[in-house]
């Protein structure tokens, strides 16, 4: 079961065909690999330093989140043979076109906005499973836990720190297994590097190389609701 507890949304809006609209397996997927990445990075020192010594040797920006994803699912193949939908079909009747605003980190204020298609609901019907669903789950709760923890400190004192404060919970007391589907942010790499956003030495590298920071500089929020956008959660039959 998948439960989208806040909306979802899709870069160019959401895939269809003669069924209806739809989330396609990627997406779910992509979701589970920014985890397992994150927590392995954290839990074993020796994929941490080759990592480490990948960003620090002028990659090509285009390749950085499929090479680490690389170096860390060579040696923890966990997501190997996943099972997951090609196409979650969406309940149309929960499809809604919304105002987005992008709120930036740095000035803590909304800078721009615009308009996007969003869901949010239950899908009962769909079935992840996997011989390694611990591992992943407990991927995904360190990952949720140390983004939103990120999300708070750069919201503090800002007027969506409240709201940030409830998915903390939510993940802590709730959540069976927490993931962040689609786009939340529109700064490049989502979620994948978050290891090495606290990593002042890679992060000041990155920048003084290839004029990039790594870390995600807003987030989405949709102000109708007060809600952020992807925190979802997946739901097992055990």
């Amino acid at each position: 079961m998948l439960v989208f507890w806040y909306p979802v949304m899709m870069k160019k809006g959401f895939l269809e065909d003669e069924n209806g609209k739809f989330i396609p397996r990627n997406e779910i997927l992509e979701a589970l690999e920014s985890a397992v990445v994150f927590y392995y990075v954290k839990k074993d020192k020796e994929i941490e330093k080759l990592v480490r010594k990948y960003l620090m040797d002028k990659p090509k920006l285009k390749e950085v989140s499929k090479e680490i994803k690389k170096i860390v699912f060579n040696k923890y193949p966990i997501l190997n043979g996943i099972e997951i939908p090609e196409k979650i079909y969406l309940d149309s009747s929960k499809i809604s076109e919304e105002l987005v605003k992008v709120f930036d980190l740095e000035k803590k204020e909304f800078v721009r906005s615009f308009r996007g298609e969003v869901f949010r609901g239950a899908i009962e019907d769909v079935e992840i499973k996997s011989e390694n669903m611990e591992k992943i789950k407990n991927a995904c709760l360190a990952y949720s836990r140390a983004l939103s923890e990120y999300e708070h400190k750069a919201l503090k004192d800002s007027e969506l720190e409240d709201f940030v404060v409830n998915i903390q919970n939510s993940i802590a007391n709730e959540w069976e297994i927490p993931i962040r589907v689609g786009e939340w942010t529109l700064t490049p790499y989502k979620g994948d590097l978050l290891f090495f956003w606290r990593d002042k030495e890679v992060r000041e590298y990155l920048l003084k190389e290839l004029k990039k920071d790594i870390r995600p500089k807003d987030v989405l929020f949709i102000p109708r609701t007060n809600e952020f956008l992807g925190w979802s959660e997946i739901k097992t039959n055990d």
